[in-house]
Formats: structure tokens, C-alpha cells, sequence
């Protein structure tokens, strides 16, 4: 949750918000709309935790991702799937799914460390369904190689 509270925010001496006070819920979908310059990416910055307001106060519980709209700033050699994902963490987990593939470790371990309890089952039921490990279906969306359908096993042929 944020909750934000009598924010005041400022482009150099230009006032650009004054006295907001809102909260934003854990799953609330918001939007701001307003002409350039008017403050929005401000306002989102000072959500986010990227900068301060000039007074108020934000508070925040949880993680809050913010995606800059500039794709220059930042790190340039991130991927942006990598930044798109950062929002919610998962990026960190995509990187450790893929460093277990490569160990050739399987990603049971990994995915045991972050919370999947039955991992094991449903990688054993996608391997079933698909043809393919979890990490091999990762490994080709990494790649970029084309979905193949699921293979169906139509058993022995009929004499």
C-alpha cells in the first residue's frame, strides 16, 4: 500500500502539486493523466521511492516497482523483459531459473526457495503435458524459438 499524505511537489519554483493526500491499495489499478509537464512522472518517482516530495510524506508498505519511461536511463545492458519483470521481482527469479538450468542443477532447489511447494508435482505434470522441462520451455522463450504444440502421445499404431 502507499499512502500519501499533504505531498507538495515542486519543479524548481514552479508548484506542480500541492496538498495531495491519497492511498493506493495492494492490487488498486491507477492512472494519471494530466499535459506535459504537469507532473505525473514527478508524482511517480515520489511513489515509487525514486525521489522526495518537496513536503509531505509518502509511505510505503511492500515492494513498489517502478519503469522509467525513458529506456536510457538506467542500466542500457538490461534487457527490457528484465525491467519489465524488476517491477515485481521477478527478474530475479528468471535469472535464477536460468542459472539452474545451466548448472544442470534442475530448478526444483530454486523454485523450493521461493515458495513453490510443489514444484516437483508440477514440473512432472508439465513435463507430461508438454514434452519438455519447465527450464527447456524457459530456455526457448529465452531464445526466442517458436512454441511448439504440446506432443500427444497417441500410444502403439493399431494392426
Amino acid at each position: 500500500m502507499i499512502v500519501a499524505s499533504e505531498i507538495e511537489l515542486r519543479a524548481g519554483a514552479r508548484l506542480l502539486l500541492d496538498g495531495a493526500s491519497f492511498q493506493v491499495a495492494a492490487g488498486d489499478r491507477i492512472g494519471l493523466v494530466g499535459r506535459n509537464g504537469a507532473g505525473k512522472t514527478t508524482l511517480a518517482k515520489v511513489l515509487a521511492g525514486q525521489a522526495q516530495p518537496a513536503s509531505g510524506s509518502v509511505r510505503r508498505t511492500g515492494a513498489v516497482g517502478y519503469l522509467p519511461q525513458d529506456p536510457r536511463t538506467g542500466d542500457l545492458d538490461v534487457l527490457a523483459i528484465d525491467r519489465v519483470l524488476s517491477a515485481r521481482g521477478l527478474d530475479q527469479l528468471r535469472a535464477d531459473l536460468r542459472a539452474a538450468d545451466a548448472a544442470d542443477r534442475g530448478v526444483a532447489g530454486i523454485a523450493s526457495r521461493w515458495g513453490f511447494t510443489n514444484f516437483g508435482r508440477f514440473a512432472a505434470a508439465y513435463r507430461a503435458r508438454y514434452g519438455r522441462t519447465p527450464s527447456q520451455a524457459l530456455g526457448r522463450a529465452r531464445t526466442g524459438q517458436r512454441r511448439c504444440a504440446p506432443r500427444i502421445d497417441r500410444g502403439a499404431p493399431s494392426a
